[in-house]
């Protein structure tokens, strides 16, 4: 339940593809509950904590930690003490289907981003050829789901600007050593001489990665947007 929750405040994404994982293995598990043996509860990490870059799996290719990822939801629903109420089906299904349709909804911190990127980065942003200054950003998120999620959005946003395609990089576990080394080399050369601007990163980069060499500004993604006295809101960054 916490790993749902977790993916639930990353993005919509993230939940929607564990969620599921989560239903198949509950509706499984209607049929016949099992109890967990130990040895199976103690292979259950990567639903407590995305695999960090002293991890053997951070080497792995992304759909590999994807894959286990799933094993894991669907061994720890599997194996949860107790049977499963007709209830519970049905709250599932409704929760599908708000995911589902969720997931064709504006994002409150797309828009944010927009006019974040806007004050600070490409102050003509919208506009055809729209020139980008030398400031840089990084963005962290625990999930590849949420990583390709933002990705998607930012390029969408950042569309016709000048130099578009060049301006979004991604920092993640399975690249390997050579391309991990032109990416961190891009992010940390001067702006004047590379295009790169935004980074999104999962947790490859949460240990031992210098990346502040011309970069002041970071997101943590799968933070949720602040509410603010005045009704707006605020992400801390």
């Amino acid at each position: 339940m916490l790993s749902l929750q977790k993916r639930l405040l990353s993005s919509i994404e993230a939940f929607s593809r564990t969620l599921r994982v989560h239903r198949k293995a509950v509706e499984r598990q209607a049929q016949q509950a099992i109890a967990a043996p130990a040895a199976v509860q103690g292979r259950l990490s990567l639903l407590a904590e995305a695999a960090g870059n002293d991890d053997d799996r951070a080497d792995l290719d992304e759909a590999d930690i994807e894959q286990e990822e799933d094993a894991q939801m669907d061994a720890a629903t599997q194996f949860s003490s107790g049977g499963v109420t007709e209830r519970e089906l049905n709250l599932l299904e409704e929760m599908t289907q708000i995911a589902t349709t969720a997931r064709y909804q504006a994002d409150g911190r797309i828009v944010y981003l927009k006019d974040w990127l806007k004050a600070h980065l490409c102050p003509d942003l919208g506009e055809k050829g729209a020139q980008w200054n030398h400031q840089r950003v990084l963005f962290f998120t625990e999930y590849t789901d949420t990583k390709r999620y933002l990705q998607q959005q930012l390029e969408a946003l950042i569309e016709g600007s000048d130099d578009a395609d060049n301006r979004i990089g991604t920092f993640h576990g399975g690249m390997g050593d050579e391309r991990r080394e032109q990416i961190k080399g891009a992010f940390n050369a001067d702006p004047a001489k590379h295009p790169l601007r935004i980074l999104i990163a999962t947790d490859a980069a949460r240990e031992g990665v210098n990346l502040q060499n011309y970069c002041s500004e970071l997101f943590h993604f799968d933070i949720p947007l602040e509410p603010q006295p005045d009704g707006a809101a605020q992400w801390p960054h």
